[in-house]
């Protein structure tokens, strides 16, 4: 059943709602715990060489990161295409709620024609999965370091053989694709709706078969590892910069800590929640909130004036606009809700 105008409305209000709540209660937070004016003094004790190097880093990782999506692509598209494609989706990211640019960034290099949406999305699905597996792996590698609670360590530890678990399944099912087809075609003879399905089901199967290339898979794996630990020293660097005797683990357990909270469905940018969860990482460090406050601002401002940037070259590049493809974005996201 199509959904009604008044439907339409109602999900509209609700796509901006939920983001704009967990974003406000991420500021309520901030604002409860944060003396401004030690804010400024810390400001004034970042040099320039300091943010030139972070700048650089975060490039590097970004950089890391493309080639990983590259490697996931199976090379159905270019290095630039999956280069400028990965940063119009975090432009889209920086505009829109709930994280579009998931969807904004599949439907731009499906436009190109060398492959459908949903084996691009899959590809993606599978960069997020690898996340996931990374943040757990590195959480549970500096917590020992941290916290002596077992509790703690035992959800971290379940993320990570979650995460193994779901790429394992992914992988049978991609390899067994065409048994899955002949028995779910079977099964769903008498369904329509169902059987209308199957081809979407199918095809998004096909993005998984990267993980049945070893070579391949672990590849993009390291590249992404390496990306993690471009962006772990930037939080290193800043925390050097501002907190004597702080730890070189400190940018490993922050940055993996964090990365959970920064998962939510938020406002554009993950505007709050990204400093409410990197002050919150600190915290449990020991360090102060104001200054802790002010890393978070700088590598957010980093992330999004690079990523704002290149993702608006990399719309031109590819030939489409901002408004087409958060419209694109927001189609396919919606479609996917139906099936689901």
């Amino acid at each position: 059943m199509r959904p009604t105008n008044a439907d339409s409305r109602a999900a509209g209000i609700f796509r901006w709602l939920l983001p704009l709540l967990i974003t406000a209660a991420a500021v309520y937070f901030l604002g409860r715990q944060i003396n401004f004016s030690q804010v400024a003094r810390a400001f004034s004790q970042i040099s320039a060489v300091n943010l030139l190097l972070v700048l650089a880093l975060f490039g590097v990782s970004l950089l890391l990161r493309a080639i990983c999506w590259y490697f996931l692509l199976e090379g159905k598209f270019s290095f630039g295409e999956a280069f400028f494609g990965m940063n119009a989706g975090y432009l889209l990211n920086n505009v829109q709620p709930f994280k579009q640019g998931e969807f904004g960034r599949a439907a731009l290099l499906a436009g190109r024609g060398k492959s459908g949406f949903l084996p691009v999305f899959a590809s993606i699905v599978t960069e997020r999965v690898l996340d996931f597996f990374l943040a757990a792996f590195f959480f549970l590698v500096s917590l020992p370091l941290v916290v002596t609670s077992s509790t703690v360590k035992t959800l971290a530890l379940i993320v990570l053989l979650l995460t193994v678990v779901g790429m394992l399944c992914a992988a049978l099912a991609a390899k067994n694709k065409e048994r899955i087809s002949d028995y779910l075609s079977a099964r769903w003879a008498n369904k329509p709706r169902l059987a209308g399905m199957l081809p979407r089901a199918l095809s998004f199967l096909e993005g998984f078969r990267i993980l049945l290339r070893p070579g391949r898979f672990f590849a993009s794996l390291l590249l992404l590892a390496a990306s993690w630990i471009s962006s772990m020293l930037e939080v290193w660097l800043l925390t050097r910069a501002l907190i004597p005797g702080s730890q070189w683990w400190w940018g490993i357990f922050v940055t993996s800590g964090s990365a959970f909270a920064n998962a939510l469905p938020t406002a554009p940018a993950s505007m709050g929640v990204y400093e409410a969860a990197n002050v919150a990482a600190f915290s449990v460090l020991g360090v102060d909130q104001s200054t802790a406050l002010v890393i978070a601002l700088i590598l957010h401002a980093v992330q999004f004036l690079i990523t704002s940037l290149v993702g608006m070259l990399g719309i031109y590049v590819l030939g489409d606009s901002l408004g087409a493809l958060s419209k694109k974005a927001l189609r396919w996201k919606q479609e996917q809700e139906e099936i689901n």
